[in-house]
């Protein structure tokens, strides 16, 4: 913008310079061409002549004799005329515009050109004005276009990295669930394995420990058939009875004493399976067959 006024402002400058000395000029060759044929009068021939009329002439031929042919007499040469006087001179001059008017003239249509150059230079500034606030309007309406379509696109994107990454972590959760599913349901299939395993070892454990107890048993004659004791047993590493309490029995009194002296007999038991942990205290069902 700066650059366009300063040469439009170098170019009216010249342009106006140019018609300011032409119009100077101008008016010079005006008032010098002026004053040249007004000092130099054009001059006029003096003419002796008498006036009649038609009827004086028409009586003069009739009623005068023929004159005598006279001798040709040679015109007399007009004298030049006298030079002009000051009034002349000062009328012819008067007609001519005094060069000061001309001057004022050209000046006047200098300014007026001027103006108007100043007006067009105004019109254009402000017609390339517009335009550049146009063009900034328009600039400043893309760039906001462009700035809402980007945060509506990063909105977009980060709405779906959100959902991606909310699918990616049910995904997960539901790979974790069903691994913890499979282990619980392997772990659980593991554990009634081993139980039923440890079941049918401690089965068949309690058997032998029963069979022991019921060997070492010395039947006194007041023992009935249907004998059922609870005998809760104690013992150490290595199957060695410490202590021996009797549960419910039908027996009596003689009965119940050899049941306990059987279980001392029996000692050391046999040892538990592998699959099951050694327990210290044990509860055995006695029930003699005989």
């Amino acid at each position: 913008m700066a650059d366009f006024e300063r040469t439009s402002d170098r170019w009216v400058s010249a342009g106006l310079s140019v018609v300011l000395h032409g119009a100077l000029i101008g008016v010079l060759v005006y008032g010098w061409w002026s004053f040249r044929h007004a000092s130099h009068p054009v001059p006029t021939l003096a003419i002796d002549a008498t006036v009649v009329s038609a009827r004086s002439v028409r009586g003069a031929a009739i009623s005068a004799p023929p004159a005598r042919t006279a001798p040709a007499v040679k015109p007399a040469t007009a004298p030049p005329p006298p030079p002009p006087t000051p009034a002349e001179e000062q009328t012819v001059t008067r007609a001519t515009p005094p060069p000061d008017e001309a001057l004022k003239r050209a000046q006047e249509q200098a300014a007026a050109q001027a103006r108007a150059a100043a007006e067009r230079k105004a019109q254009a500034e402000a017609q390339h004005e517009a335009e550049e606030q146009a063009h900034a309007r328009a600039v400043a309406a893309e760039q906001q276009r462009l700035a809402e379509a980007k945060r509506k696109a990063e909105a977009q994107r980060k709405l779906e990295e959100q959902q991606k990454a909310e699918a990616r972590r049910r995904a997960q959760e539901a790979k974790a669930l069903a691994e913890d599913q499979q282990d619980l349901t392997q772990s659980i299939a593991a554990d009634e394995q081993a139980l039923s395993a440890r079941s049918g070892a401690l089965a068949t454990w309690e058997q032998l420990v029963q069979a022991r107890i019921t060997r070492a048993w010395i039947r006194p004659p007041t023992a009935r058939a249907g004998l059922d004791c609870t005998l809760f047993v104690t013992q150490v590493p290595g199957g060695v009875i410490t202590n021996v309490k009797l549960g419910p029995c039908n027996g009596d009194a003689a009965v119940q004493q050899s049941v306990i002296d059987a279980a001392y007999r029996a000692s050391p038991l046999p040892p538990p399976p592998a699959a099951a942990p050694f327990e210290r205290e044990l509860q055995i069902e006695f029930k003699p067959t005989d």
